[in-house]
């Protein structure tokens, strides 16, 4: 039984008050294929939201990116990492703003969710150019695929006939039944309002179970979700859909050792990353 359906207008309503920092990714992201946009398009667009562009600093004054002499303002930090890294940096800066606080209604923390959004982003980053796909588009569908949890979070937390999804052996479902549609569904529609690529809106819509019909991004995105899970950074209630076959593998245009390869040089980006988005 459906405890409380959920319409998109409730959706987009709680989304109004999360942080900017995903819209401006997805402006961020159109902005960067104008060939006539420079640096201070960039600062001008990043600079919109002071969370994002304190959390852009920190992680360019990371060790990851060698930084010498601390950046003390986003043209710096910006120039320091290059025009060509500015939107992961962003990514990097937007799913640790996001994710912030605790998903009681998940068992989740911050941390949990973080880690499991960047593992997920730079497993696809890394496979993305054997599967023929777009590495941005890849990178950006790992880390915004949970979307659709931060949302049903803040609207179901607090009611008593949902209780906990913390510990359902299949998160959709149990998603379906408190709420009408799944994560997957819901962040479909909020990323859609947020004018992101269709094709990353489509995977992440499918990425639990892909079917005949789906993009080869859907796949590609179950197989990197899968991953994140076997590394030990997996969340609640999703095991289950992550079987590698051989005809997932086929659909994503990807072999196992290019799974695997692809996992070891994330992992190793992951583990530099992951204190930075803390």
């Amino acid at each position: 039984m459906i405890a409380t359906p959920v319409s998109r207008e409730m959706l987009l309503h709680v989304v109004k008050v999360l942080p900017a920092a995903p819209q401006i990714l997805a402006h961020l992201g159109r902005l960067l294929l104008d060939m006539n946009s420079g640096l201070s398009d960039v600062t001008d667009l990043l600079r919109r939201d002071a969370g994002l562009t304190a959390r852009i600093i920190r992680v360019a004054n990371s060790p990851v990116y060698n930084s010498a002499e601390p950046s003390t303002s986003l043209i710096d930090a910006l120039a320091r990492v290059g025009f060509r890294e500015v939107y992961r940096l962003t990514g990097f800066a937007a799913v640790a703003q996001i994710a912030d606080q605790r998903l009681p209604l998940y068992g989740l923390s911050g941390a949990q969710f973080r880690e499991n959004a960047l593992l997920t982003a730079l497993v696809m980053e890394s496979l993305a150019p054997a599967a023929g796909v777009d590495p941005r588009l890849a990178y950006t569908a790992g880390l915004l695929r949970s979307t659709g949890k931060i949302a049903l979070d803040r609207m179901l937390r607090d009611d008593a006939r949902v209780g906990s999804l913390g510990e359902v052996a299949d998160l959709a479902e149990g998603e379906t039944r408190a709420a009408g549609l799944d994560n997957c569904a819901a962040a479909a529609i909020i990323l859609h309002e947020w004018r992101f690529h269709e094709d990353m809106i489509a995977a992440i819509r499918d990425h639990y179970a892909p079917k005949a019909g789906s993009i080869r991004l859907a796949y590609l995105l179950n197989l990197a979700a899968g991953e994140a899970e076997r590394y030990g950074h997996g969340l609640h209630g999703e095991a289950g859909y992550w079987e590698i076959t051989p005809a997932r593998l086929a659909a994503a245009g990807v072999g196992r050792e290019e799974l695997r390869q692809a996992t070891k040089r994330a992992g190793v980006s992951f583990e530099a990353l992951r204190a930075v988005v803390a």
